[in-house]
Order: C-alpha cells, then structure tokens, then sequence
C-alpha cells in the first residue's frame, strides 16, 4: 500500500469555530437529525420487504441512504453528538431489516451501490461499526452477481450499460474496503472497473478527444483512480490524478471553481464553457456559437436554461475529495486552491436545505442572469419532482468536510491548507498542542494562529499561501515581522520552539481582478475579490481597463466587499454605475450577474455591435 506524505485530520482532530461556515454546517446538522424521518426514508424498502409503514414517505427521487449514512459517520466523529449516532444507527438497522426480509433490497444499481457502500465504509472507517462488515460483503457478492463487467466501455451515459450509470466511481470504494477489511473480493472487482478509456486519454495529454461526458462523475471518477494508485502503487495513477486536476481546474472551470454547464465535461466546443453563458438570441445573432450540441449522453440537444452551469453539491463533493487525495498523496500545496474557491463560492454560497427536500440543485452564472431558486424545471418521467434527490446527499458531506479539509500533518508538525477558523490539535514530541485558527474568513483577507501547549515544543507551522495572494503578504510571529517565503501555491513554513500564547499573524491582502470565462470568450469575465467571486446587481456592459480594474472600480463606503464602478464604465451611460458583492452571499430569488461582457472603450464596443 502507498503511504501518504501527509495526513489527513480525519475529521477528528478539527473542531470548527465560529464563522460562516460552522453555522451552516450546524444548521445542516440540526436540519438532517430531524428531516428526512427514517420512517420516511425506510417507506418504499418497507413496503417491498412486506414490513407495515404507517408514514407516506419520501417524495422526489426517494433515499440516498448511503449518502446520508456517510454524512452522518463524519459528523459524530467530528462532534461526537450522541444524537448523531442515534440517528445513524437507527437508519442503518432499519435498511438491515428490510434486508434480511427482502434480498431484493440488495438489488441496487451501480449507481445507488457505490453510495452504499460509501456510506457502510464510512460507519466502520469513521464509527467503527463492525456490524457493516458482513452488509459489505453481502452487497458486494450481490453486485458480482447482477452487474455486467468486460463489455467495452467509454463513459458515455445511455442504453448501452443497461441501467449500470457512473460505474467508473466504483472502484475507489471498493479499493477502501479491501484496505480496511481485508477481503481479497473487492480488490478484485474493483479491478474489473478501471476506466482506461478516460484515464488514458489524460495520461497521454489527450483529453480534448474524451468527448462530452458526465461532470461530476467524471471528476469524481479520479479519485477511484487515486485509491487504485494507494493500493497497487502504480505511478500510472497518480499521473492521471495529477494531469486530470490540472486539465480540469486549468480548462474546465468557471471562476467560482464549478464545472459541468447542463451536466456536461470535455465539450467538443473549445468555447463550450463561454458558450452555455450566452442567451440562445445572442447566441444565434452575435457570435455565431451553435446552441445545439452533443451531451453526455452522446445525443444532440439544444441549450436550456433548466440545466444550470454546475451542479453544485455534487460537483463540490467530487472536488473536495480529489483535492484531499492530492493534498494528502504528494504534500502539494496547489491542490488546496480549487477546494478553496468552491468551499467559497460553492458550498458557502448555498441555500440552506429545506425541510421539504428542496435544495439549489444548480448553481448559475448566466450571462443575462441567474437566481438561487430551489425550483428545479425538469419532471421525472414518472411525475417526481427534484426533492431529496442525489444533491441532498452530496450536500451534507460537502459541509462535513469543512471540519476534513483544514489540517493536514507530516510528524513534524502541522499544515493549515484552508483559512476556516478552527480549533486544530495535535501530538508533537509526545506534547499534547492546539493550534487555534482565528479570523473572519473570508469576509476578511487576516488570521492569528495562537498556539497552546503545556509546555515549549519544537514544531513546523506551515500554512498554504493561496493562488490569488499575489501582493503585499505578511507575516509576523508576536508582533513582529519575520523572514520567510510567502510565494503563492506553497506552504509558508515556520520551525521554532513554540511557546504558550505564541501568535502568528497571516494577512493576505485582497485585489480585484478580472477572469475570462475561456480563451474564446476573452471579454466574458467575472469580476473576483482574491478568493470570492462577485456578482452585479444589474445586468450590463463593462467599459474599462480589465488588467486595472481598481482605477475605476471602489469599495463602497459602509458595506463589507461590496464595490462600485464609477460613472462612464457602463456602456453609453456616463452617469451610471454598477454594484458588485460577493457570489456567496447573495440569497434565494435575488437576480444577479456574474458573467458580463467587457470592453477597453467605447470605440471598441461600437465596432463589435454595429448594425444591431
């Protein structure tokens, strides 16, 4: 097995502060020990099993039970709530139950399997409950049984697989359980459900001729890649991980670090991205952008605005975990970035769920604007609505990693990879140590870590210095300004002995900046405050310099991270201005516009738009 350069906190060694993000985290706890109902989400195994059910139900696409298993393992190894366990252990007894009633239970597709076994792994790796272990083997013997392996297979979304969507994510789990129990079996069957068409293709620099695939599957589709490189050691692998992020989070991502318009990956269009932005009338009358094209599932269809530009849990979900595969594989400070911006302006920049089942399923960044809308305008072929779908699993693991994906160690001390205020504890030469996070990210761009110990210890404080930090850091150890590399994408390092009390002040000053969508669409930008993305209020055109957009854009006097262009960089406006604030703290059925065209002057927009 390969070890890791650096390891992860597991979800026990972090406990979250006050901030942005342990509030949302809390009220997702708080939300999900009390809605969906076991009851509700046990209805429709109970009914089959032949067990009374007295409730109606869930509505929409029914259980994601192994997601909300796997949410609910992370949550009580980081707060230890009894409550959590309950709940847990209640839901898991229930599905064992209509189980042992009903073998027709273990009849899931490869879809609904993979997340089973996720969160039954989750329960032994995260609880330590044994009793997963012979559900683990009685899932897995039934998917050998059912599922069809050794036909030719490219990824593509359709008939051909018989039901069997997304398999391409089923080996990281099964490489995970072969880790931690044991079995010859699910090394074995994971093998069988390798994905060399995708793998390859990126391996050899070739991912242009992948075609439209699936985006969050396919993202997540690197992490059974990284598993399979722990467990056979396979350098292969690792470079499919490593090529795989740099295509994607370099080629495939908006500025908010989302991914997928309508769900799609590796569009044939090079400007697919910029394109899915565009309304359909300037598509057809400005550009001369198709907006029918081929999709994830090999068809042509025609661009619609029901399909959003990231589907943003999932998608976040996927990111976090490679992220943290990259982190924990190569120590790597880079591949803390992308989770950065969509811990940002993804998952922090949701709607809470409801207790109803609804949630922001897509996240939008169109051009002619967008809203945080719980509605969702597509209907299932047999009348359910989009509530407690897949996005509602995904959403609550999305806000337990917060608590994951801080701290990270390499026994010789310890390594902050993002900015959230955090409580991090730790060993170091037999010392027990806390190293205390604290700040107002990312309203502000500062944090103090103070450090407490007993007594002096020796230990590396390393904290990532982020991509958009590009000027003006600083860093002081008790008030005083000290020497050291605060470059962007590395880890600013500090050994010393370490005191009790001792203060480390980190600031890293915002800028604004702008970024394109795509190289095809250079003028169709978004506006970015260091990590936050903006939104204005408006929709409009920008005139101005893109490269200095602080020499016509101010803060505004009174409202934190909210800025102001001046008068005469609104088309032909001259006494107009347009208002920004960040993405994330927008709420539900606000319009706004994150994407807007922008020019050097007027005389350039003119040109462009003569004879409309």
């Amino acid at each position: 097995m390969k070890t890791y350069e650096l390891q992860g906190a597991a979800y026990r060694q972090v406990t979250l502060l006050d901030s942005p993000f342990k509030k949302q985290r809390d009220e997702t706890l708080e939300l999900y020990l009390q809605h969906p109902s076991n009851d509700d989400i046990l209805h429709r195994l109970r009914q089959q099993a032949g067990i009374p059910s007295t409730v109606n139900g869930m509505v929409g696409w029914g259980p994601s039970i192994g997601q909300y298993l796997g949410a609910y393992a992370k949550w009580y190894r980081n707060t230890g709530d009894q409550r959590v366990w309950d709940k847990c252990m209640d839901l898991f007894h229930g599905w064992c139950e209509c189980a042992q009633k009903n073998e027709k239970t273990l009849d899931m597709g490869t879809y609904v399997w993979e997340k089973m076994l996720g969160g039954l792994m989750d329960m032994y790796e995260f609880m330590g409950v044994e009793e997963v272990r012979p559900w683990v083997r009685r899932i897995t013997e039934s998917a050998v049984a059912r599922f069809v392996t050794g036909i030719p297979r490219d990824g593509t979304q359709d008939a051909r697989m018989l039901g069997q969507i997304e398999w391409y994510t089923l080996p990281e789990n099964l490489f995970r359980a072969y880790q931690l129990l044991g079995d010859e079996i699910y090394r074995e069957y994971a093998m069988q459900w390798l994905y060399p068409y995708m793998w390859d293709k990126i391996a050899a620099g070739d991912a242009h001729s992948i075609g439209p695939r699936h985006a969050y599957s396919h993202v997540n589709c690197l992490s059974s890649a990284a598993r399979a490189y722990i467990v056979t050691e396979d350098p292969y692998y690792l470079d499919v991980i490593r090529k795989g992020y740099e295509e994607i989070a370099s080629n495939h991502t908006y500025a908010t670090g989302g991914y997928g318009p309508a769900e799609m990956l590796f569009g044939e269009d090079p400007g697919y991205l910029g394109n899915a932005l565009l309304s359909t009338w300037d598509s057809q009358l400005n550009h001369g952008e198709s907006i029918v094209y081929r999709n994830f599932g090999g068809g042509k269809v025609a661009r619609s605005d029901a399909w959003g530009s990231c589907e943003v849990s999932c998608c976040s979900w996927a990111v976090f975990k490679l992220c943290d595969y990259l982190l924990k594989l190569t120590g790597d400070a880079r591949y803390g970035d992308w989770a950065e911006r969509l811990l940002i302006n993804g998952t922090l920049g949701q709607p809470p769920i409801t207790e109803k089942g609804q949630v922001l399923y897509y996240a939008s960044y169109f051009q002619d604007g967008a809203l945080k809308s719980y509605e969702d305008r597509r209907l299932q072929h047999l009348g359910q609505n989009f509530v407690w779908q897949c996005c509602t699993g995904t959403f609550p693991q999305d806000v337990a990693e917060y608590c994951n994906m801080i701290a990270y160690f390499d026994g010789k001390g310890v390594l902050f990879s993002q900015l959230i205020p955090a409580q991090v504890d730790f060993t170091c030469e037999g010392k027990a140590v806390s190293v205390i996070s604290q700040g107002d990210f990312p309203r502000k761009p500062q944090a103090v870590f103070r450090i407490h110990t007993a007594e002096p210890v020796r230990f590396d404080l390393r904290i990532r210095i982020p991509a958009w930090a590009v000027n003006g850091n600083q860093v002081t150890v008790n008030g005083e300004a000290v020497e050291t590399a605060l470059e962007p994408n590395t880890w600013m390092s500090l050994s010393r002995t370490w005191q009790e009390g001792d203060e480390v002040t980190l600031s890293l000053p915002y800028a604004l900046r702008f970024v394109p969508v795509d190289p095809q669409h250079p003028n169709l930008v978004a506006l970015c405050y260091g990590p936050l993305v903006l939104a204005c209020d408006e929709m409009t055109v920008l005139v101005g310099d893109a490269s200095k957009p602080e020499e016509w854009i101010k803060p505004v006097p009174g409202e934190e991270n909210v800025f102001e262009t001046l008068p005469g960089h609104s088309g032909i406006y001259t006494h107009i201005c347009r208002r920004f604030r960040p993405y994330y703290t927008i709420g539900v059925m606000q319009w706004y516009y994150m994407y807007n065209r922008i020019y050097p002057d007027m005389e350039t927009l003119d040109r462009e738009h003569q004879g409309f």
